[in-house]
C-alpha cells in the first residue's frame, strides 16, 4: 500500500501538528491532548466536506422528487434499454441530480479512516524488547509520525486504556503498553456499539425528514445502508483502535447535528409578508347580540343653514359663483356730455305752486 504513503504523512502531519498545540495545555504524553487531536482532525475534515454533504442532501431531494417521472419513463423504454438510459440521463440533468454523489461524503471520508488505523494499529513496542519507556522500543517512523511522536501516542491513555489498542489486541502488547486487557475491551465494546447506534441514527434521522416513498428504488437503497453499515462496524469494529472508534463516533454525532439544522433550514418557508385572517379567532366565542328591545337610532340635531355673507359695496348686489363682476365705469360730466334734466321733478314743482 505505498501508493497511499503520501496520503498517511499528509494525516500524520495534521494530527501532530495539532497535537502540538493541545500538548502545551494538558501535556505531551496525556491521552486528552492525543484525544482531542482526533476529534478536532475529526471536526476539521468535517468543516471542509461540509459544500458537499450540502450538495448530497439537495441531490437526494431531487432524487426523490423525480421519481414518479422515472418510474414513467421505466414503464414506457421497458425494452429499450439504450433509449432509456438517454432519457434518465436527460431528466437528471434537468432536475440537477446526480445518482452517483449520495454517498460521496462518505467516500472522501474513507482515506482519513484508513490513514488513521493503519497509523495507530502500528503504534506498538517491537517485539522482545524490554524498555518499553523508552524510544528505542518503538518504530523510528510511522507513516510520518517520528519515533518521538510514536512513544508519546503509545503512553497516551483514555480512561487508562492505550488509544492505539483494540478489542482484539493480545495481553501481551497491552502489558507492554501499559494497560490491561478488561479495560480495554470494555471501552473498546462500549465505543464499538456507540458508533453502530449513531450510525444507524443517522441514517435514519436522513430518511425520517427526506420522507421517500417506501416502493421507490432510493427507499430501498436507504434501507439497506440503514441495517448494513451498522452491521458492518459492529463487526469491524472490535478491530479497530481506540483513536479510530473515537474519530467514527465524532463524525457520526457531527453528521447528526450537521444534518439536523440544514434540512431544517432547507424545510424552513420563505419569510413574506403576515396575513391577518378577517373573522374571529379560530375556536373564539362568537357575539351574541344584546337581549331586550332594539333602541331606536338617535336622529342626527339639526343644524341651521348659514346665511351667505353679503358683498361689501353698495347695493344689494349678489356675486354669482363664477367670481366679482366688475362695476360699469362712470360716465363723464362735462360739455361734452351735459347733465339731462329729470321730467318727474319739474311736474312736481308745478303741483305744489298750484
Amino acid at each position: 500500500m505505498s501508493f497511499l504513503n503520501p496520503l498517511y504523512h499528509a494525516v500524520a502531519f495534521l494530527l501532530t501538528g495539532i497535537h502540538k498545540g493541545m500538548a502545551h495545555v494538558f501535556g505531551a504524553n496525556s491521552g486528552a491532548s492525543w484525544a482531542l487531536s482526533i476529534v478536532l482532525l475529526t471536526v476539521g475534515m468535517r468543516l471542509v466536506l461540509f459544500p458537499v454533504f450540502v450538495k448530497q442532501i439537495r441531490n437526494q431531494r431531487a432524487m426523490q422528487a423525480i421519481q414518479p417521472k422515472m418510474k414513467e419513463l421505466q414503464a414506457k423504454y421497458k425494452n429499450d434499454k439504450e433509449k432509456l438510459n438517454q432519457e434518465m440521463m436527460a431528466l437528471w440533468r434537468e432536475a440537477g441530480a446526480n445518482p452517483f454523489s449520495g454517498c460521496l461524503p462518505l467516500v472522501l471520508q474513507i482515506p482519513i479512516f484508513i490513514s488513521l488505523f493503519h497509523t495507530l494499529r502500528e503504534i506498538k513496542p517491537i517485539s522482545h524488547c524490554t524498555a518499553i519507556t523508552t524510544a528505542a522500543c518503538y518504530p523510528k517512523n510511522i507513516a510520518g509520525f517520528s519515533q518521538h511522536d510514536i512513544l508519546s501516542a503509545a503512553r497516551a491513555k483514555i480512561f487508562n486504556v492505550p488509544i492505539s489498542a483494540s478489542f482484539k489486541t493480545s495481553h501481551q502488547i497491552l502489558h507492554a503498553l501499559g494497560g490491561s486487557q478488561g479495560s480495554t475491551r470494555t471501552l473498546a465494546l462500549i465505543l464499538t456499539v456507540l458508533m453502530g447506534a449513531t450510525t444507524f441514527i443517522t441514517q435514519r434521522q436522513l430518511m425520517a425528514r427526506n420522507g421517500p416513498a417506501a416502493d421507490t428504488a432510493m427507499a430501498q437503497q436507504q434501507k439497506i445502508l440503514l441495517y448494513v453499515f451498522p452491521l458492518l462496524f459492529l463487526g469491524y469494529g472490535f478491530y479497530f483502535p481506540i483513536g479510530v472508534l473515537l474519530y467514527w463516533l465524532t463524525t457520526n454525532v457531527w453528521s447528526m447535528g450537521q444534518q439536523a439544522i440544514v434540512i431544517r433550514r432547507m424545510d424552513a418557508p420563505e419569510e413574506g409578508p403576515v396575513v391577518t385572517p378577517a373573522g374571529p379567532a379560530v375556536g373564539a366565542k362568537p357575539k351574541l347580540p344584546p337581549r331586550g328591545p332594539t333602541p331606536k337610532p338617535t336622529a342626527a340635531p339639526t343644524v341651521p343653514p348659514t346665511p351667505a355673507s353679503k358683498p361689501s359695496g353698495t347695493g344689494d348686489v349678489v356675486l354669482p359663483p363664477g367670481g366679482a363682476i366688475s362695476a360699469p365705469p362712470p360716465r363723464p360730466s362735462g360739455p361734452t356730455n351735459p347733465a339731462r334734466p329729470n321730467p318727474n321733478r319739474s311736474k312736481k314743482r308745478k303741483k305744489g305752486r298750484r
